[in-house]
């Protein structure tokens, strides 16, 4: 906006004073903020502040009011008393029925099948403690592996002064086959045991285990 029709809106300055191109421009001003001010109703905005408190009030009043269906009917609250309540019951009884009913109850037991089925458990063969030996006098370690133990050296063996070395491993009756492994790298056939093939070019030990059992009659 010039700066001078500013001055003039604001009555620091005359309308005569404009040149007639300012003095038109601001009859332009001064027209349009008529219009705005016609456009502002005269009355005042109504207040909505009651009917907005109302509303809040009948939502809060309807939100704590009970739920009717959680209320127990007068049909409900018979029946649950009629089953709490005690009645009598009028019974005859006979002791040749009692009898009766004593003898089919025993026999639905004698006959009930989940009775008569008993668990059959095998008797497990018991173990032999075997022992194995091997004179390796230079050896620094010897352990023995086999088909008993995954074929992992997981039985150490012990070393006696004169070089000899012994374990006691307990042992399913039946045939194993075994070898023992020095220093943990070199796997050796028992001497004094059959030998067998392993089936990757080296030789494995057999050995036959008893069950304590087989002697007896």
């Amino acid at each position: 906006m010039n700066p001078q029709i500013h001055t003039a809106l604001d009555d620091e300055s005359t309308v005569q004073a404009l040149p007639p191109a300012e003095r038109a421009e601001l009859a332009a001003v001064e027209s349009q903020i008529d219009a705005v001010l016609r456009a502002i109703p005269a009355e005042p905005l109504p207040d909505l502040a009651p009917a907005v408190l109302e509303r809040v009030r009948r939502e809060s009043s309807r939100a704590r009011a009970p739920i009717a269906s959680l209320e127990p009917s007068p049909a409900r609250a018979r029946n649950a008393n009629w089953l709490w309540r005690p009645h009598t019951v009028n019974i005859t009884w006979r002791p040749a029925y009692a009898l009766a009913a004593a003898a089919v109850f025993m026999a639905m037991v004698a006959t009930n099948p989940l009775r008569q089925r008993t668990a059959v458990v095998a008797k497990a063969p018991q173990q032999v403690f075997t022992q194995f030996v091997l004179t390796a006098p230079t050896a620094r370690q010897v352990a023995v592996a086999g088909d008993f133990s995954g074929w992992k050296p997981v039985h150490v063996m012990t070393r006696s002064e004169a070089g000899v070395w012994t374990v006691v491993v307990p042992l399913d009756p039946g045939v194993h086959e075994y070898a023992f492994v020095v220093d943990g790298e070199r796997w050796v056939a028992d001497p004094t045991a059959p030998p067998v093939r392993d089936g990757f070019g080296g030789v494995n030990s057999r050995l036959a285990v008893l069950s304590p059992d087989a002697g007896r009659s």
